[in-house]
């Protein structure tokens, strides 16, 4: 499999190099230059796998001969032997034909381990074969920098560099920041939004200052994030209908990525009949699919504090796959977004993916009200990020036939000081023991990048 920039179909990898890479020197993504595509019945004879084969079986064709396939699989199950339940994404029912996909069972509570834990030991493995080290450097709002802190925590290869903004992460996420321990951990906090944190990461990938070792990034730009979750779309179509029924997934956009992987997912194969896009009040996911105008707003926090974001980095890749891999197209309109704030996608391609996807912007009180009336009638406990997706999904669904699912993207443990005020208490759940603070963060304007480096040159 050989990959390729969003930007220019010039600059070329492999999978290795793609696993420890940031974005591209061109300042695109990388993506497969074509997607492997599965009959009905090849995945219908997946259904009686367990979910490391099944990964292996979705995920084996973008990995190519980079890895022997012993090896590969060995790593798939290395990664999910951290997840705490046996079907690794269990399914529950909320309601007719409904249901959540809970990805919360991995070691830090949040869909994000599904992309750390594995991408973790890729960067091992070959960062072992060149006996080189590399910084793991990112974004996080909380969840994706604890999830890489702790799939990296024991590879002497890598040190960590997190970014979060210093107001915006939730109080109880931002103790286990702090808590956080890793031998070469480097915490950043910035004056700033997240989306802030994500343009610094940007620049430091640009202009990356050490020599010595080279930098990857944690966040979902890597295409290991992406490929990952692929699986778990895989995973729910069997389990609903043997991969051969149509289904119909809601989205919380705590992040693009899962969004463009079910996206993916259906040019694989897989029957995706729908794809709802769940926004809260920061909204520019929705205005794009509602009125084809994605614009970058200053972040409003709300209950659901994941997804308090307006730049979404694989939006870029999705935008590739509208525009028939046009990447001289694709690279004018991430220059005239990064100038302007402001991306008009054409009417052709915004058509085909509204074919596809819908989406509903979910506020607060609506939010509360689902949590409490799911709780109520059923007895099931859902966190804010996951309740948007579910009354988004009940909302929006073009099907009844087809069963929907909500991605439950964060443990309800990790709202527990908010669910505890409405009454309500996430028992089924363990919780997140928090340890004292080990180290504190440097706190930096958004435009410091000279304290960075020097900071950094300490690697």
């Amino acid at each position: 499999m050989h990959y390729v920039s969003t930007r220019s179909s010039a600059v070329q990898a492999d999978f290795e190099k793609i696993v420890l890479s940031g974005i591209a020197e061109d300042g695109g993504l990388y993506v497969p230059v074509s997607l492997p595509v599965f009959s009905a019945q090849e995945i219908a004879n997946w259904s009686w796998l367990p979910y490391d084969e099944l990964a292996y079986r979705v995920m084996s064709p973008f990995v190519g001969e980079s890895i022997p396939e012993a090896d590969f699989k060995h790593l798939l199950k290395d990664a999910y032997s951290t997840f705490s339940h046996r079907s690794i994404a269990p399914l529950h029912q909320v309601d007719r034909n409904e249901w959540v996909l809970e990805l919360f069972h991995g070691p830090t509570r949040a869909s994000k381990d599904f992309a750390a834990q594995l991408q973790g030991r890729l960067v091992e493995y070959f960062l072992g074969k060149r006996k080189q080290r590399a910084v793991m450097l990112g974004a996080t709002n909380g969840d994706t920098g604890l999830a890489a802190i702790e799939a990296f925590k024991d590879c002497n290869e890598t040190a960590v560099v997190v970014f979060y903004p210093q107001t915006g992460v939730p109080e109880d996420q931002l103790q286990h920041l702090q808590a956080a321990t890793h031998p070469r951990l480097f915490k950043f906090a910035v004056n700033g939004s997240f989306d802030d944190c994500q343009t610094i990461v940007a620049q430091l990938f640009q202009h990356w200052p050490l020599t010595q070792c080279q930098a990857i990034s944690f966040n979902s730009n890597n295409w290991v994030s992406v490929m990952a979750q692929l699986a778990f779309y895989f995973h729910a179509a069997l389990q609903l209908g043997g991969g051969q029924r149509p289904i119909g997934f809601s989205v919380p956009a705590a992040s693009f990525a899962e969004v463009y992987a079910g996206y993916i997912a259906q040019k694989m194969g897989l029957p995706i009949n729908q794809i709802i896009v769940a926004t809260n009040q920061n909204d520019a996911l929705h205005q794009l699919f509602l009125k084809n105008h994605y614009s970058r707003l200053r972040a409003n926090k709300t209950l659901s504090p994941a997804m308090d974001l307006s730049i979404f980095a694989n939006l870029e890749r999705f935008v590739w796959e509208l525009y028939g891999h046009d990447d001289q197209a694709v690279s004018g309109l991430m220059k005239e977004f990064e100038s302007s704030g402001e991306m008009t996608i054409a009417n052709e391609f915004w058509l085909q993916a509204r074919m596809i996807i819908d989406s509903y912007s979910v506020s607060d009180d609506e939010t509360l009200n689902e949590i409490t009336t799911l709780h109520r009638d059923t007895g099931y406990v859902i966190d804010p990020h996951t309740a948007t997706g579910v009354l988004a999904a009940r909302l929006y669904r073009r099907s009844m036939v087809a069963p929907m699912v909500t991605l439950g993207e964060i443990s309800p443990v990790k709202s527990a000081a908010l669910l505890g005020e409405l009454g309500i208490m996430p028992a089924s759940t363990r919780s997140i023991p928090v340890a004292q603070p080990q180290q504190q963060a440097w706190r930096i304007e958004r435009d410091d990048l000279a304290t960075i480096h020097q900071v950094l040159s300490g690697l």
